[in-house]
């Protein structure tokens, strides 16, 4: 080619030569070409689109140039013979295409003294078998050689592994991590750094590295974005993961990472490290990583539910709603309903966090595991992976789910009155024994509404908080919630420029006093029914300036008043909260039993307090009491002739 090139400079000299005469000044000659630009400079490294590969290197005849895949560490490795079929590449003058950086090229003294241009820090070459400049001919041949492009993301070479173990010795190594002298072909990024992959590592998961990345200098992972690769590559095993926010490439699913101790390009020391097959190299040979075993709780997504807990093999994990307090109240002949969820070792989905598990020991002696302090359980009637036939169970059971904003739960209500005196309570909160249904917080922390707020107001809390110790506002994003709770009877309010989740137009709170979760001690407090829980069966808040509250008032023989209305339903004598300047209406329907309101607590018409009441003592009709602002802290509605029926009446600005 040198001789072609000669020989065309020969030939341009002598034509130039014959083109010259005494005519060349003559006035008269108006040849345009004369005095028109030069030629434009050809490159001397061009970049050209092929329609197979892309955008290549070649030489400024146009000739396609190549990489040897045994010279990752920048040293030639094509000699004697070798270069009568991949003459050498070199240009002392060197001018680029637009799209090439002179950064990228240098120059290497090879073996045998002549000079190379390297790419990257691959020596280039030509191919003999290229008869035209539309010629790729070299690239793949014998899987070692590849046609020359900017923008490969990896590549493949040929080199003797040697591998550094943890005590720093090195050791030359054949493919199968034993020691022994062999050309191992494997996988680099574009600069021949030797890429590795772990062990441990599996289908798409980097089981190495930590979260904070403290590992990553001895392992760092390879982030990059896949553009070309060598053909002999299947564009279709490579892949990409998210590693706590960085992307890393993957192969056949493998995670793939350099080795922090390989100092120079064609190094592969990690092979050895810490012992060698810990951190194999990949080739074509390489296996497909295998898929990670099932972890123990795993995260799957439920057409009807969303994401929902389940077991290693797919099976729906539930809540007991009784289990409110952190312990299993499902027992006996229950648990063969309600398997007992446990595992030892305890794996998880990415999602889950550890820090919301934890194991219980049972009243039965058997470990059950928790999420977010609720035992976990399958369901017997689950046939199949998928089926969630639990939830909703008798309204008590409910699938597990990470997101919860609300539970129901399942308890004996303890109210604290303002003495510190705990009493067991019903539904109506009048004393006695019994299971109540009432909302929690996702932890099983009771939620509780105040009798004087109205739809949407929140009238405790004062504008600086300093109560909020008191009855914390429930301040808590909505996102799922039991499936026998209706998601548009939430809503939220702006409290003093913090938001409060309400129910039923009903701001929620908590109570400062309860200390453990399953705690309801606020029923109680400062007397029992002023800060009612929360279920399906509480009436809507009532409208802030709607007018009366209205009460209305039948009787149980001549035991008791039944009231029901602003957010009570039959409930039996119940202790009232009222508020100074606002209007109640009792609508009395107890023939034989005259409604009283009275500052004694006492049958009979005396002590009765008339101030703002209206139809004082009716037994069929409404009572109307418009609290004065001077109105005492506590009153009483009594019947006339039957002292059982009677209740307080709390008095509150």
């Amino acid at each position: 080619m040198i001789e072609m090139k000669k020989f065309f400079l020969v030939s341009l000299t002598f034509l130039a030569l014959l083109g010259c005469s005494s005519d060349d000044n003559d006035p008269t000659d108006n040849d345009p070409g004369d005095d028109g630009p030069p030629p434009p400079e050809v490159s001397t490294v061009q970049l050209r689109n092929d329609a197979t590969f892309g955008n290549i290197l070649t030489n400024e005849d146009g000739f396609s140039l190549y990489f040897f895949s045994l010279d990752s560490k920048g040293d030639s490795n094509c000699v004697d013979g070798c270069v009568g079929s991949w003459p050498i590449f070199y240009e002392a003058d060197l001018t680029l295409d637009n799209g090439l950086d002179a950064a990228d090229f240098g120059a290497i003294t090879r073996s045998d003294g002549e000079m190379q241009t390297t790419y990257k820090g691959w020596p280039l070459y030509l191919f003999a078998n290229d008869a035209s400049t539309s010629d790729v001919n070299g690239d793949g041949v014998n899987d070692v050689w590849y046609v020359a492009k900017p923008d490969y993301s990896i590549m493949m070479t040929q080199a003797q592994l040697v591998g550094r173990d943890s005590g720093g010795n090195e050791t030359n190594l054949t493919d199968t991590y034993e020691p022994g002298d062999a050309q191992t072909f494997y996988m680099t990024d574009a600069e021949g750094n030797t890429l590795y992959r772990f062990v441990n590592d599996t289908n798409g998961v980097n089981n190495f590295t930590n979260d904070d990345f403290s590992n990553d200098a001895v392992w760092p992972i390879f982030e990059e974005t896949l553009q070309n690769i060598p053909s002999i590559l299947d564009e279709s095993d490579f892949g990409s993961i998210d590693v706590f926010g960085r992307q890393q490439l993957t192969y056949k699913g493998w995670p793939l990472y350099y080795f922090g101790q390989d100092g120079q390009r064609g190094d592969n020391f990690g092979v050895g490290f810490p012992v060698a097959g810990v951190w194999p190299i990949l080739n074509l040979d390489t296996e497909t990583a295998p898929e990670a075993e099932p972890n123990a709780v795993r995260l799957q997504n439920d057409a009807t539910f969303g994401n929902i807990l389940t077991n290693s093999e797919g099976f729906s994990l539930y809540f007991f709603s009784l289990d409110s307090t952190g312990d299993s109240n499902c027992i006996d002949g229950c648990v063969d309903a309600w398997p007992i969820f446990y595992e030892a070792d305890l794996t998880l989905d990415n999602g889950l966090d550890a820090d919301d598990f934890n194991t219980i020991t049972r009243s039965d002696g058997e470990m059950q595991t928790t999420y977010k302090g609720w035992p976990l359980y399958l369901f017997a009637n689950d046939g199949v992976a998928g089926d969630v036939n639990g939830d909703g169970v008798g309204d008590v059971w409910y699938v597990a789910k990470p997101d919860y904003s609300i539970m129901m739960t399942q308890a004996q209500l303890v109210g604290r009155d303002s003495g510190g005196i705990e009493t067991n309570l019903t539904d109506t909160y009048e004393p006695g024994d019994a299971q109540t249904f009432y909302m929690t917080d996702a932890e099983g922390n009771t939620l509780y509404r105040f009798v004087n707020d109205t739809n949407g107001v929140n009238n405790f809390t004062a504008d600086d908080f300093s109560n909020n110790g008191v009855w914390p506002i429930f301040e808590e994003n909505l996102q799922n919630i039991p499936s026998i709770l209706d998601e548009s009877d939430f809503g939220s309010i702006d409290v003093f420029g913090r938001q409060q989740l309400t129910y039923k137009g009903w701001p929620l709170y908590y109570f400062g006093q309860d200390a453990q979760r399953g705690d309801n001690f606020g029923v109680g407090f400062p007397v029992a029914g002023v800060w009612p829980i929360l279920n399906p069966d509480t009436e809507a808040a009532p409208d802030a300036g709607g007018g009366s509250k209205v009460y209305e008032v039948t009787n149980q023989a001549a035991s008791a008043y039944i009231l029901s209305g602003e957010g009570l339903d039959n409930a039996v004598n119940p202790d009232l909260t009222l508020k100074r300047g606002e209007t109640y209406e009792f609508n009395v329907d107890a023939p034989g039993h005259p409604f009283i309101i009275k500052s004694v607590q006492s049958t009979g018409t005396g002590n009765a307090y008339n101030d703002g009441v209206t139809n004082n003592g009716e037994a069929s009709g409404t009572v109307t009491f418009t609290i004065p602002n001077d109105a005492p802290d506590t009153l009483f509605y009594n019947c006339e002739f039957h002292s059982p029926m009677t209740g307080t009446l709390t008095i509150i600005d």
